[in-house]
């Protein structure tokens, strides 16, 4: 069975009494179960198609015409003597119906057509978001490129503090900046974040930002030289509340000691 979504522009159509075969059944049977979709959907067509007898313009009728009418409306034994008939052939009624049909499905062509526009512009929207992920993502792999390739480069390993869990890998450069990753990381809860920390030698840790395993359980995080390594003693990763935190808040999950 055809779901709403997708008999949503037969409305017109069926308001017409232009919808046949296989959508017409698809469309009746939702409106035999009173579907809370369907049936607003359908009578605002059929309002639609009513409106449509005032979009003509205003026109006097002929004398002859306007005399007509009221003979037709007046007792035979009241009536004046007649002027020469007049009458609207069929061709004309016709012509005035199709007229009408067409006006109809103008209106039904050009609402559909706003439809598919607005879809075509959310899926650009969408798509120019991934391209800009993309780039960032890019930009990121660059970035840890030059890291791990730095003269300067030093490896680091943050040990899991709890069973199950995956090591981290890091690898820092005093000139080009600091690369934390790991695989097979589990799934946090979405009101958590993984924080990174700088510890000390000396002070409290300083917060080098948050990040989260994507779907897959990969987790990277690349930052900028903005702390003097030689400073700190060991990097830490710990589970804080979505948005971090300005201290752990709970002991660390992950800890790698700078030697």
């Amino acid at each position: 069975m055809a779901d709403c979504e997708q008999l949503r522009d037969q409305y017109e159509a069926y308001a017409l009494g232009a919808l046949e075969g296989r959508q017409l059944a698809e469309l009746e049977r939702h409106l035999a179960r009173n579907c809370p979709v369907c049936t607003p959907g359908v009578a605002e067509a059929r309002w639609l198609v009513a409106q449509l007898t005032y979009l003509s313009p205003d026109a006097a009728p002929s004398p002859a015409l306007r005399y007509r009418i009221m003979s037709e409306a007046t007792p035979a034994s009241s009536a004046h003597p007649t002027p020469a008939q007049s009458w609207v052939p069929a061709w004309a009624w016709a012509i005035a119906a199709a007229l009408v049909a067409l006006t109809a499905f103008t209106v039904y062509q050009n609402r559909r057509a706003d439809r598919e526009l607005a879809a075509l512009r959310q899926q650009l929207q969408t798509a120019e978001s991934q391209g800009q992920q993309l780039q960032i993502e890019r930009a990121h792999y660059v970035m840890a490129t030059e890291i791990v390739m730095a003269q300067d480069a030093r490896p680091v390993k943050l040990m899991p503090q709890k069973p199950a869990m995956p090591m981290f890998h890091a690898v820092w450069s005093q000139k080009m900046g600091l690369l934390v990753m790991a695989s097979n990381v589990p799934q946090f809860p979405p009101t958590t974040t993984l924080q990174l920390w700088a510890v000390p030698k000396q002070g409290k840790p300083l917060s080098l930002g948050m990040f989260r395993p994507d779907q897959s359980g990969q987790a990277m995080m690349v930052m900028s030289p903005a702390t003097n390594m030689n400073r700190i003693a060991a990097l830490a990763i710990s589970e804080e509340p979505a948005g971090g935190s300005l201290q752990p808040t709970s002991a660390p999950v992950w800890v790698g000691p700078l030697t």
